[in-house]
């Protein structure tokens, strides 16, 4: 059960759809708006690659359906991870309880997120890793940082504000030595 220090259900799933959503429109704005290497179903169908692997580009639109599919799976992966930290990390907690604390903490996790996914993740799927001297590879660790870091800790940080530390900056402190 969510505590004054535990987000709400509701919230990790708010954070995963802002994370699934800002995540693909990156991709799409990079790859279909600005290099215009890519369509829509193209960079869903790269998605389910890390399942099929090159067959996935054969598919069709059930391949960029299972790509989408598989896309918010891993935004709610990364959303779960950061809210199990959160859940037994107790300095983690007080970091985002103020926003300062949870815009850094998300900067931090969102590379963190960009450099286990393409050094860990997908050379053990049937996707291919990105290089490091590719561009793709600099524009998603600049962006993930603001796509999907800070979502997560902005929504999940703010969650694990305790009432009790708002109710007790609300009410007025006596002086000291006055009782």
């Amino acid at each position: 059960m969510p505590g004054p220090t535990h987000p709400s259900a509701g919230r990790v799933l708010l954070a995963a759809t802002v994370v699934a959503v800002a995540d693909m429109l990156d991709a799409i704005i990079v790859w279909v708006v600005i290099f215009q290497k890519a369509t829509v179903p193209r960079i869903f169908q790269s998605v389910a690659s890390g399942l099929l692997g090159p067959d996935s580009f054969k598919g069709g639109a059930a391949t960029a359906a299972l790509g989408l599919v598989l896309h918010a799976c891993v935004a709610l992966g990364w959303t779960l991870v950061f809210f199990l930290l959160l859940r037994s990390w107790p300095s983690l907690r007080r970091w985002t309880a103020s926003t300062r604390g949870a815009v850094v903490t998300g900067l931090v996790y969102g590379a963190a997120v960009w450099l286990f996914m393409d050094g860990v993740v997908l050379p053990l799927s049937r996707a291919h890793a990105t290089p490091i001297t590719a561009a793709w590879f600099w524009i998603q660790l600049a962006t993930h940082p603001f796509v999907v870091g800070l979502p997560i800790a902005l929504i999940l940080g703010r969650a694990g504000r305790s009432s009790a530390v708002v109710e007790a900056a609300a009410v007025p402190q006596a002086a000291p030595g006055i009782r």
